[in-house]
């Protein structure tokens, strides 16, 4: 009869103890803090994308810097995306991976741009 008392709490300990690390965003567990978005998904449904917060990570074959800002575009093998960076800029070939908002540049008829702007340091408090 003492068995009962004991696997209740086990499984109870167990069960606040995985809630609480999903909670804290544990490195452990991947699901769903460290997913990363396939930039194809994002740019077949970016309405669906914007203003979200994705994680996406891919190669880096463009890079404009102009006047301390510029652009970068990263490809993942399913397709490729603008990111505004908020930090510095990687170099060409470079493998990076980025957390930002997804936005829609601009939509003119069937024809848009989908942008990546990325986390900066003073967004990671912000709620999204």
């Amino acid at each position: 009869m003492m068995l009962i008392p004991y696997r209740y709490m086990l499984c109870l300990s167990l069960s606040l103890y995985v809630i609480s690390n999903l909670a804290c965003n544990s490195a452990s567990f991947n699901f769903p803090f460290n997913k990363t978005d396939k930039i194809s998904d994002i740019l077949s449904s970016p309405s669906r994308y914007n203003g979200k917060l994705v994680n996406v990570k891919g190669k880096v074959t463009e890079s404009l810097i102009a006047l301390e800002t510029g652009y970068f575009v990263i490809s993942d093998g399913t397709d490729s995306i603008v990111i505004i960076p908020s930090k510095t800029f990687p170099k060409v070939g470079e493998e990076v991976k980025i957390k930002g908002t997804v936005k829609n540049a601009f939509v003119i008829g069937d024809k848009s741009l989908t942008v990546i702007v990325e986390e900066g340091e003073n967004d990671k408090n912000a709620t999204h």
